[in-house]
């Protein structure tokens, strides 16, 4: 399965209450931060390609720098990022911009990727793009949604 995690579900893993990273938890059970099961399930290979572009990656590390990380701790994070992305089998894409229709600039460029990736999958919580849901015959999820699909079809392949 190809999926995207758009620039919040990054963002979420750090600043959420319940942030754990550097720790990474296998899946099951979840935790109680879908981000970081939503980078879990990436990060161990789980039958997903996770797939980000320049523009994530770029917003993902200026958002950090804005909330006071230092430098070091945001390279860190940025090269684990792209280290789970490539582990997955996924890959860092710069897709060619087009118009979809949406007003916010920064959501037609998450749906560029989308396109390009060809993915089945979006994970985000941005209300915008869960309204979309589906969109372009591609499931657009919550992290703790796409969590939950996980585990359900983890259960059944066993």
């Amino acid at each position: 399965m190809r999926v995207v995690f758009d620039i919040n579900v990054y963002i979420k893993n750090i600043f959420d209450e319940k942030a754990t990273w550097p720790d990474i938890e296998p899946l099951p059970p979840a935790s109680e931060n879908a981000a970081a099961d939503c980078l879990s399930i990436a990060f161990d290979g789980l039958g997903i390609e996770l797939y980000a572009s320049p523009h994530i990656i770029d917003n993902t590390f200026r958002i950090m720098e804005h909330a006071g990380h230092t430098d070091a701790f945001i390279e860190t994070y940025i090269e684990a990022l792209l280290d789970i992305v490539e582990m997955s089998g996924g890959a860092v894409i710069d897709p060619p911009k087009r118009d979809h229709g949406v007003t916010d600039h920064e959501d037609n460029l998450i749906l560029d990727l989308v396109l390009a990736a060809d993915a089945d999958v979006l994970v985000t919580d941005d209300t915008d793009l869960t309204a979309l849901n589906p969109w372009n015959g591609r499931v657009i999820l919550r992290p703790y949604e796409f969590v939950n699909r996980w585990l359900q079809s983890a259960r059944h392949q066993r």
